[in-house]
């Protein structure tokens, strides 16, 4: 489970620890794979999946690595230690999240070969990689929207 709340500008989320674990695992792989492509290796799967055939023949291919490798970067820096609060401070810096996670999402899906990504909201009985796909579309579709929701703890500040 994962909370939400919002205090002025900022999104607060809090993951458990397992979730902070296979996030910074993930993120991890997703940052290495990225290396990897900024020192000229597009073999990997993962890549061609989230870039596509045709942005790896893109003029400015090493400016949109160097911006994933930085996004993936303040995903990893914000983590904390063991579970618990992240501070989501503007909304630049959420759909940083909201499209890290996405991408995320992708690369997972290329990695564990699932055919397409919306399989996963479209099956009554999802397997365990379903509901995980499942819950990384509910953490971006959550940070995308947050800064229009209204979340319990401000219900309570009035």
């Amino acid at each position: 489970m994962i909370s939400w709340d919002r205090q002025g500008d900022n999104t607060i989320v809090i993951f458990s620890p397992r979730q902070i674990r296979w996030l910074r695992k993930h993120l991890t792989d997703y940052l290495h794979r990225v290396d990897r492509a900024l020192g000229g290796r597009f073999d990997d799967p993962v890549i061609s999946s989230l870039f596509g055939d045709d942005c790896l023949r893109e003029r400015d291919l090493f400016s949109r690595f160097s911006r994933t490798q930085a996004a993936i970067t303040t995903l990893l820096n914000d983590l904390p230690d063991r579970g618990g609060a992240i501070v989501i401070r503007d909304g630049q810096h959420r759909m940083t999240w909201t499209w890290t996670v996405h991408e995320l999402r992708i690369a997972l899906a290329a990695r564990l070969g699932l055919p397409s990504l919306d399989v996963a909201r479209q099956s009554d009985q999802p397997s365990a990689q379903n509901r995980l796909m499942q819950w990384l579309s509910t953490v971006a579709d959550t940070l995308a929207t947050a800064g229009d929701r209204s979340f319990v703890s401000e219900c309570f500040e009035q």
